[in-house]
């Protein structure tokens, strides 16, 4: 009674706009052409949103009005242009066809709209647009791409220093990234490709192009939830890492990134270990990691594996380094080794309040085993010696992985049933519990319990989430298929 009486109809007038943004979708372009000084656009187009039914302009325009926004209109050509001026700032909108045009950026609205008219405007003209426009392979729900050069050129814009750091960290290697995603039969499926022609350093460094296959996998619990892996080589996170370091300090001041080779011997001396031969020259190409409940609840118990080509190098450079951490005041650190039917455990107990992780590492049969507790790494161990059952791929994994390619450089499969299951299976007691305190609040409705699905019912549609990485060379594409791509 005391709402604004336009209230109830704004309120339903939103709730329409919602559904039609559901039902035609949203563009949105984002058009950055200097920096000094700023000149961007953003466009929105919402299809299908104007016309005598639409309710967006005139909601828009209401809302404008109740600010006292001094909405002015201009005529250009067959359209009427709604404009508004926030200093440096121009917003403006009209109907293009049965279309919604919304402008925001540092021109005026009526020249980009002129623009239209004298086919100008060049998006539809894009060669990236017209790549993912012509996508077919799947119905597909959304799409969009990001020219990366165009990006680089105006990056450079700012300085001379920001030009070679784009170019330190090798950024002016890639030249698009384009994106669809969408549904095909049963599975959410998503593409995304970086086009990448040049020679790779800085960053792109770490992507490695050696292939692997599910028969590289190291024995994995039977019982697992989640997995990935990849060709990721340890050893060039050193060298890339220096070369970003000494990138990012020759922007302040170039002595600082002359010297950072040297600070870097000095702590190699200190600490007696040659970090780039000895520690990360150790490792190998592959990484793995994995979870399940019988390593830990919640993730807690996640592991990851690093392949390693000369083990005893990298036992004492390790040891090393953990001896060489300071005694910090306040802080309790102690290293433990326990043997586990022969292999050599290194346990990191800090002693602190609040602390419940005790770090742990070990090195067994070509592989350096990271872990949150030991108990992880025991499972390891009794899997390599076929102690304990190891993972295989079951019918719906075995079925969905037929649609990928038998090597690539990295994979990540992860099952939502277990959690779903669980949910579902917890639902009715939380429920039930929540009903029992309605008696507090009178009139409030109760849950009704029977309508919960049982958890198995509810899940025996669903199949393992699977993202595939492939790299030829020039282009690096990441596939994914999934029944529920959980956020968790």
């Amino acid at each position: 009674g005391q709402a604004d009486p336009q209230a109830p109809a704004m309120i339903k007038d939103a709730l329409k706009i919602v559904s039609g943004i559901g039902q035609n979708g949203l563009a949105v372009s984002v058009d950055l052409k200097r920096v000094n000084p700023p000149a961007a656009q953003l466009t929105l187009v919402f299809p299908k949103a104007a016309g005598k039914d639409g309710v967006l302009l005139p909601f828009v325009r209401k809302l404008a009005d109740l600010a006292n926004a001094g909405v002015q209109e201009t005529k250009v050509g067959k359209r009427t242009v709604q404009h508004i001026n926030v200093q440096v700032v121009n917003l403006g909108w009209w109907e293009e066809g049965n279309d919604a045009v919304f402008v925001i950026g540092t021109e005026d609205p009526t020249a980009y709209a002129k623009m239209i008219d004298a086919n100008e405007t060049g998006l539809a003209q894009s060669a990236l647009y017209k790549q993912v426009t012509a996508f077919k392979e799947f119905t597909v729900a959304s799409r969009g791409f990001v020219d990366v050069t165009a990006l680089g050129r105006i990056g450079s814009d700012f300085s001379p220093e920001v030009s070679r750091l784009i170019e330190d960290l090798g950024l002016k290697s890639i030249k698009s990234i384009t994106f669809v995603s969408g549904f095909d039969g049963p599975a959410e499926r998503a593409i995304t490709e970086y086009d990448i022609p040049g020679p790779r350093k800085g960053l792109l460094a770490l992507f490695g192009q050696k292939k692997i296959s599910l028969a590289s996998l190291p024995p994995l619990p039977d019982d697992l939830t989640r997995f990935s892996a990849s060709n990721f080589n340890a050893g060039n996170v050193y060298e890339a890492g220096v070369q970003i370091v000494e990138a990012v300090a020759r922007m302040f001041d170039p002595n600082i990134a002359d010297n950072v080779k040297e600070f870097i011997k000095q702590a190699e001396a200190i600490v007696g270990v040659k970090i780039g031969e000895d520690l990360f020259g150790s490792f190998d190409d592959m990484l793995v990691g994995y979870s399940s409940p019988a390593e830990g609840p919640l993730g807690l118990g996640g592991v990851y594996l690093f392949k390693v080509k000369n083990e005893k190098k990298l036992q004492q450079s390790l040891d090393a380094l953990v001896k060489a951490i300071p005694n910090l005041p306040g802080v309790n650190v102690e290293l433990k080794k326990r043997d586990y039917e022969g292999v050599e455990i290194s346990e990191l107990h800090l002693n602190g309040p609040g602390n419940f992780n005790v770090p742990c590492f070990a090195i067994h049969k070509g592989w350096l085993v990271l872990a949150n507790y030991p108990q992880s790494i025991y499972g390891f161990v009794l899997r390599s010696k076929g102690e304990l059952p190891a993972w295989k791929a079951d019918a719906k994994l075995t079925q969905a992985l037929a649609a990928f390619p038998k090597e690539f450089g990295s994979i990540s499969v992860s099952d939502p049933r277990p959690t779903v299951q669980f949910v579902f299976s917890v639902l009715p007691t939380a429920l039930g519990l929540a009903n029992s305190f309605s008696q507090f609040a009178p009139g409030l409705r109760t849950f009704d319990v029977g309508l919960i699905p049982h958890a198995q019912s509810a899940t025996r549609h669903l199949f393992p989430n699977i993202t595939v990485t492939t790299d030829d060379g020039k282009k690096i594409r990441s596939e994914t298929r999934a029944s529920l791509a959980l956020p968790f």
